[in-house]
């Protein structure tokens, strides 16, 4: 009862809940099928021990073959990877509840993909398969937040981790999350094309498509990456996103892949926090639509808003020879930009001497790849410039 009490509850927050920028249509229905992933299909609450992916794709599964429905997953601590959305099936996962990815050592993996099933090797796939999509997806807190939390791991060379994935979706919600990092590489929430050498231009759906993207936050990121990345999305709204460290929303396209660009993109109140920025725009090589941001605040962070000039990386040009300078179309906009002074940014080597000189003998970075985080001691050589001598 306290579970569809709290199901019923969510259905009428999100109807209640419309602005203009809205992209998913809800479409969870109050009267439709509900199930426990705990006493319907044996999910157990083991503090993460096991990899129990199966149980909860089990019931995916059987949750779409029905038609479509509610999944609840009641609070605990559960271990997952590369669980697979499917059609119509709405995952409402109770406040508090922690997801921990199954994810070997040295290796990669995703925690969720919001996608059509299709052959790992390439080859093997057919065009129509290259064309499927699911649609009418959420994953959503229910009665709050959820957390997926991977902090325990130390960064290692070969390794990587994607709290959620979505590709070949249309009409999507993602809701509600924490993302807990320890400076991994790749971000909490990533968006990405289909590609293929097939034109895409008249498919339905190409990349991740008419989405909202809400009220999600992410801890600790490293500064190269951040909470949300998009390499390719169409008509998908962002709104109340946080990142403490790294980038908020990384609009990052045409670095590889022709297909790579996004439409028709909004944001509104984007935060970053001792952190790189909030709102990044990189073209690359990709020719992409309009994007508009409205509310942009950063706090400690190295910038609030980098747009940088398009250019075609060199991986690129090996793969895509025609390729040119990238754009963001005209309209685009990032406006209302509030920044507040600090002293814990996450520095890019090059971006150290856009700090004001006077400021340099208070910092005390450390070293993290590219980037500098906290400060650097800062001395005149006496020669062609200045050096830097920081904590690694």
């Amino acid at each position: 009862m306290r579970f569809r009490q709290l199901a019923m509850f969510a259905i009428m927050v999100i109807g209640s809940v419309t602005t203009a920028n809205a992209r998913y249509t809800e479409t969870m229905d109050a009267n439709g099928l509900e199930k426990n992933a705990v006493s319907d299909y044996g999910l157990t609450n083991d503090e993460a021990k096991n990899n129990q992916s199966d149980i909860l794709q089990r019931a995916i599964d059987d949750v779409a073959a029905a038609g479509g429905g509610r999944l609840l997953i009641p609070k605990g601590t559960y271990r997952f990877a590369q669980i697979r959305l499917k059609s119509n099936v709405h995952l409402l996962i109770e406040k508090n509840t922690v997801i921990k990815p199954y994810w070997p050592a040295g290796e990669k993996t995703v925690v969720f993909e919001l996608d059509a099933e299709r052959p790992r090797q390439k080859k093997k796939i057919t065009l129509e398969q290259e064309k499927a999509f699911i649609e009418n997806v959420s994953i959503r807190g229910l009665g709050g937040r959820w957390i997926i939390d991977y902090s325990d791991r130390e960064r290692a060379s070969g390794e990587g981790v994607r709290g959620i994935l979505a590709k070949m979706v249309r009409n999507f919600l993602i809701a509600d999350l924490d993302v807990k990092d320890n400076y991994s590489v790749y971000c909490g929430i990533t968006l990405t094309p289909m590609q293929t050498e097939s034109e895409t231009k008249d498919w339905p759906v190409s990349r991740a498509t008419d989405g909202t993207v809400r009220n999600c936050r992410i801890f600790n990121a490293s500064p190269g990456y951040g909470l949300t990345q998009l390499h390719g999305a169409q008509s998908v709204h962002f709104q109340d996103l946080y990142a403490e460290g790294g980038v908020t929303l990384r609009l990052e396209t045409g670095a590889v892949g022709d297909k790579t660009a996004v439409y028709d993109i909004t944001g509104k109140n984007i935060v970053s926090e001792n952190g790189r920025c909030a709102v990044m725009l990189g073209p690359h090589s990709a020719m992409n639509g309009v994007v508009k941001i409205d509310g942009v605040k950063s706090i400690s962070s190295t910038f609030a808003v980098t747009i940088g000039k398009g250019g075609v990386k060199e991986a690129e040009l090996k793969h895509n020879p025609d390729a040119t300078d990238g754009v963001f179309a005209k309209g685009s906009y990032v406006k209302s930009v509030h920044a507040v002074f600090g002293n814990h940014a996450q520095v890019k080597t090059h971006d150290f001497l856009s700090v004001p000189e006077e400021y340099r003998d208070d910092l005390d970075l450390r070293w993290e790849n590219k980037f500098f985080e906290g400060a650097v001691h800062w001395r005149s050589d006496g020669h062609d410039g200045r050096s830097l001598q920081g904590h690694r």
